[in-house]
């Protein structure tokens, strides 16, 4: 930095700014007019003046600096507005810094002290991380640069379902978290199994059974409880088909095995705390569950916070007392959710599509700020994109997200940096800004601060050996794959028998990466990546993506290469290899399908996934 500027970071960077943006500095000849505080090196955005002559820098999230040149803000300190409630979308293809700018957000509300309660729904379980400072030598070395200190913090909170307790490693969570089958409607149910509530039979069965517990004065009650309801109301009976109350048992079967219902339900004030941060980790639950929790979480704490205000409005109206007793509830809360296209889709609805929309329509009086991050933002619904006032936005590859974002973006987008070629060509970390209030006159391009907590994900991080490389076999020196044991192989889908040898040049150099952790939590840590990470970020999010598993009592590169030379001979070809969040994966294509494959090392066995969609995903 240069000598004439205020130290505006916590410490002294190591570097100068053009050293810090050597790799990318646009040009931008469009003045930037932006809310300015000289005396601190900072724009703000999502604030008016007024706001800012009473409150400063009070209240504001750091989140990068400017990196355009030639503007008269190059530089600056990057600042939002956390006073208001706003309407935040970040996009960004997938690797283009999309989740760590999420993650940057929530601990810039970490660091606040206004009482302001965060709630994040992870479905990538990454986020339990904050509560570890930066401890990576290049990590570290980076923080330098900006002038930033490694934090852990300790106000942040991870919460996982009440029955899958047994699935998380320890230390990676604080609690529980539950959902009381009689907090849901009818309709809650109707739509977390993907029925039409007002015309499927199976909607109105579901109707009959939370009506009929409620007339017998079951204010408490289990799936078990609403099964046997089913079964034991003649009315009931009589009035559906056999094979329609069947189909509605065993969705209630399905139900009970997601492992995050409770005859008593995690409460509000559990979730939203004062200058706390909880991590909802749904990471290990399936698509219309992790709906369903959030459609929950938005319309409780959308209708918490409108009776609070409420309350306090009738109060200043009344002339009550000062030294009454104050208002119970939950404080105002940011609610931060990630994959937005797949809980608020742009073609059809989820449980959560509802509440989020209106929570996003409703929530700034209240005091309800949302938080939304997708990949795909032409996939998310427009009505919330339309409730949008600020943009974050990182590199996208496909035309009809550019066009998507180009078209919700709140401020004036200069055509040199909205160009479809400039907003692809986004390095890692770099992002458009826009904003909808009147003091920010069009977007412009920043760098995303560093994070000073660890990002990344629940089984690599705290049990990583470090990375061994691999003798390469290869030729006719392969031998045949021994078959995984009983115990190894569980109940999980394998791939189908190898039976061809190919050479196929190019994977002899891998560096398989390995988990110290027995082979059945390797596995199932590489199945949630495929299914979520690859499949919705890799890749749009498919419908038709089939995951199959299987264990090898062999080490080395043996089982992968053996592997990828029997889908040779079906036709599929190596189009690319890539290491994403320190795990290798392999695309491979032919005329109709494309496969993924991800592998590891545990227990000196090799544990490899596959991903398999068709080609037109």
């Amino acid at each position: 930095m240069s000598d004439d500027e205020p130290d505006i970071l916590e410490s002294t960077p190591t570097v100068t700014l053009e050293e810090l943006f050597s790799d990318f500095m646009p040009s931008v000849k469009d003045p930037l007019e932006v809310l300015t505080d000289d005396s601190r090196y900072s724009v703000i955005i999502g604030r008016g003046k007024g706001t800012h002559n009473r409150l400063g820098l009070e209240g504001t999230l750091f989140v990068g600096l400017i990196c355009e040149t030639d503007s008269g803000k190059f530089g600056r300190k990057v600042l939002v507005d956390a006073i208001n409630p706003h309407k935040i979308f970040i996009s960004g293809k997938t690797g283009s810094g999309k989740s760590y700018t999420l993650g940057v957000i929530a601990e810039e509300l970490a660091e606040l002290d206004l009482g302001i309660g965060t709630v994040i729904v992870d479905p990538m379980g990454t986020f339990w991380s904050m509560k570890y400072g930066i401890t990576g030598s290049s990590e570290k070395e980076l923080l330098d640069k900006w002038g930033i200190q490694p934090k852990a913090y300790e106000n942040v909170k991870v919460f996982i379902p009440i029955q899958l307790e047994s699935s998380y490693l320890r230390g990676t969570y604080d609690n529980v978290f539950a959902i009381s089958p009689a907090e849901l409607t009818a309709e809650d149910w109707a739509t977390t199994f993907g029925l039409d509530y007002f015309r499927s039979p199976q909607s109105a069965v579901f109707m009959d059974i939370v009506s009929t517990l409620f007339e017998a004065g079951r204010a408490i009650y289990t799936i078990r409880d609403m099964i046997e309801c089913l079964d034991l109301t003649e009315d009931i009976q009589e009035k559906y088909q056999s094979n329609t109350i069947r189909a509605i048992k065993t969705r209630l079967e399905q139900a009970d095995s997601w492992g995050v219902f409770s005859t008593r339900g995690t409460s509000l004030q559990e979730l939203s705390v004062p200058n706390q941060v909880s991590v909802i980790d749904v990471s290990l639950l399936p698509d219309n569950t992790r709906a369903l929790v959030v459609g929950l979480l938005a319309k409780k704490i959308l209708d918490e916070r409108t009776r609070i205000v409420r309350q306090e409005k009738i109060r200043t109206m009344t002339d009550q007392p000062v030294e009454e007793a104050p208002i119970e509830g939950i404080p105002i809360t940011w609610l931060m959710v990630d994959e937005a296209h797949v809980l608020v889709p742009s073609r059809g609805q989820t449980a959560a599509s509802e509440p989020l929309i209106d929570f996003a329509k409703r929530g700034r009086m209240p005091g309800c700020a949302l938080v939304l991050a997708t990949q795909q933002p032409a996939a998310t619904s427009d009505q919330i994109l339309s409730q949008v006032d600020i943009l974050i936005s990182h590199n996208l590859s496909y035309t009809v997200d550019i066009s998507e974002l180009k078209k919700r973006t709140p401020s004036k987008l200069p055509s040199q940096i909205g160009s479809e070629a400039f907003i692809r060509n986004l390095p890692v970390g770099a992002a458009l800004i826009s904003d909808q209030s009147t003091t920010t006159k069009r977007t412009f391009v920043a760098r995303i601060r560093p994070r000073r907590s660890e990002h990344g994900g629940r089984a690599v991080s705290p049990v990583k050996r470090e990375l061994e490389r691999e003798e390469p076999q290869v030729g006719p020196e392969i031998k045949p794959p021994s078959q995984p044991t009983t115990e190894t192989k569980k109940s999980k889908p394998t791939l189908e028998p190898i039976k061809s040898r190919l050479k196929i040049e190019g994977l002899a150099d891998l560096v398989i990466p390995t988990l110290q952790v027995d082979e059945e939590l390797a596995q199932d840590y590489l199945i949630r990546f495929m299914e979520y990470r690859v499949n919705g970020y890799v890749i749009p999010y498919s419908m038709s993506f089939d995951v199959s598993s299987e264990i090898f009592e062999e080490a080395g590169i043996g089982p992968l290469m053996r592997l990828v030379e029997s889908l040779a001979t079906k036709g599929f070809t190596l189009d690319s290899k890539e290491y994403i969040d320190e795990n290798i994966l392999l695309k491979l294509e032919s005329p109709d399908a494309i496969l993924f494959v991800v592998c590891c090392h545990a227990n000196d066995s090799t544990i490899i996934v596959s991903g398999y969609t068709p080609s037109e995903y």
